[in-house]
């Protein structure tokens, strides 16, 4: 007899001996899948396999960028990463679905200051921004450093949390991508200028 029982809503082993490297971002979609972003930053230690030359024959493989599941944890579609007509960012971060189950991408790296959406089965949809453009708060056309997207489906609305680099909440047309307003703290205009310890 086993020594223990496998709970049957485990997460199931990846197909071609891929594993995930910083998981940067969870979402569901109006199918009730779950949509993991992730990194793909893997310890050599735990690519072997994709190493040059390759230290293992089998094990591992960081598994692409997005990974759909549905509710029993089967992987059912995966893409991401660079592609044709759009930056993928350097250090993507936190994933949206919106009404149309359409993906949206941030980044945090450094030269990340762009957001993406793509269809889901990933094809591309919409860059907005440029990488490299840190231009600060109140850039109407890049951001910096995004930390999360989230979509309002009444107002077909994207919030952008603008703020690891920028000092801000963006809001954008869901459909179009056209900036349609934005704020700082309390409600302010952002203001980028040093921050005290004492103010």
């Amino acid at each position: 007899a086993p020594m223990f029982e496998v709970d049957p809503f485990w997460p199931k082993p990846l197909p071609n001996n891929w594993l995930l490297g910083s998981t940067i971002g969870v979402a569901v979609d109006s199918r009730d899948h779950v949509w993991v972003v992730h990194r793909g930053n893997l310890g050599a230690n735990e690519i072997p396999a994709a190493l040059d030359p390759p230290l293992a024959a089998e094990c591992c493989f960081a598994a692409p960028p997005v990974l759909e599941f549905d509710q029993e944890g089967n992987l059912l579609g995966h893409w991401g990463g660079p592609g044709e007509g759009y930056d993928w960012p350097d250090s993507n971060h936190g994933i949206a679905l919106d009404n149309m189950d359409n993906v949206w991408i941030g980044g945090n790296g450094a030269e990340d200051s762009h957001i993406l959406k793509f269809a889901r089965d990933g094809t591309f949809l919409l860059q907005l921004g440029s990488p490299g453009m840190r231009t600060g708060s109140n850039d109407t056309e890049n951001f910096w450093r995004v930390a999360k997207i989230s979509v309002d489906p009444e107002a077909n609305e994207a919030y952008i949390a603008d703020g690891y680099g920028n000092r801000r909440v963006a809001v954008l047309d869901a459909g179009t991508g056209e900036f349609k307003r934005y704020w700082g703290a309390y409600g302010n205009r952002p203001d980028d200028s040093p921050l005290s310890l004492y103010s």
